[in-house]
């Protein structure tokens, strides 16, 4: 965490996804309390049912980043290049991403750039540990605040717009420069995997009034950042909380960044 002091940085609740697998109580109990109150917490992905996942997202991130350092104007890039949608690659100056729609790609109807060719099964797997990482955790949140969303029926036929999204940030930020600003996510619930200290959420004072304050969210071995998103904030009738925060480049000289969000989102329709 370097040179910040400890009121600069947020401290999350760490929820271990085996036990919540295993409908531990008091697991339980601590997720539904850290998405009541602050919406944000880490979850614990390390265990016998993941045994084979980081291994994956490491050479997932690695393709992603060899697809991002291809030429601009390569036809690969051209390819998959989308306007108007979320999905596909998007290209700016000060960040790109790679949007891989669940729907498409699990029906085998998403064309992939050959670059990921190699690693389809990887990216599969990656998906769907996410995805049911996500599926439990919104299934404990739903069963408590007393609420029925279709998004959880298992039926992979019904649409939803939920995808796996890669970004590469280029080395052009300075330490501690906002690069997204303050924002809560659309859609029911954001999964980041993350290897830089790079989200930071906005504080509240003793009235619960947001401060300019800023906490930084230290990276934790073994865990993903969870947060409750703003669709599944109204459908819980606001008893669950959307969480407020941005994004920063990390400590230390500028360097390239490369991240993995599952972004579990309903249907367009």
């Amino acid at each position: 965490m370097g040179s910040q002091t400890p009121a600069n940085v947020a401290s999350l609740p760490i929820v271990n996804y085996e036990a919540l697998i295993n409908k531990d109580a008091a697991e339980i109990s601590k997720l539904v309390h850290a998405a009541i109150t602050v919406g944000m917490f880490y979850l614990d992905l390390r265990g016998a049912t993941t045994s084979a996942f980081f291994e994956d997202i490491s050479v997932t991130l690695e393709t992603a980043n060899d697809f991002f350092s291809l030429p601009q104007d390569s036809a690969e890039k051209t390819e998959a290049l989308r306007t108007g949608v979320e999905r596909g690659y998007h290209y700016s100056p000060g960040s790109s991403y790679y949007e891989i729609p669940r729907d498409e790609f699990t029906r085998g109807t998403w064309p992939l750039p050959p670059t990921f060719g190699p690693q389809k099964e990887r990216l599969a797997r990656t998906l769907q540990t996410f995805h049911s990482a996500v599926q439990t955790v919104l299934a404990e949140l739903c069963k408590a605040v007393d609420i029925t969303i279709p998004e959880l029926n298992p039926d992979t036929t019904i649409p939803s717009d939920t995808a796996l999204k890669l970004v590469y940030k280029p080395p052009i930020h300075d330490a501690g420069k906002v690069v997204s600003g303050a924002h809560t996510d659309f859609g029911l619930a954001t999964l980041l995997w993350y290897d830089e200290e790079t989200t930071q959420v906005s504080t509240h004072d003793d009235d619960n009034r947001q401060t300019n304050i800023w906490q930084t969210i230290p990276v934790v071995e073994g865990c993903a950042l969870v947060n409750v998103a703003d669709e599944l904030a109204a459908r819980s009738g606001g008893k669950l909380h959307s969480t407020l925060h941005r994004v920063v480049a990390p400590p230390g000289a500028k360097r390239v960044q490369n991240g993995v969000l599952y972004l579990m989102r309903p249907g367009s329709a």
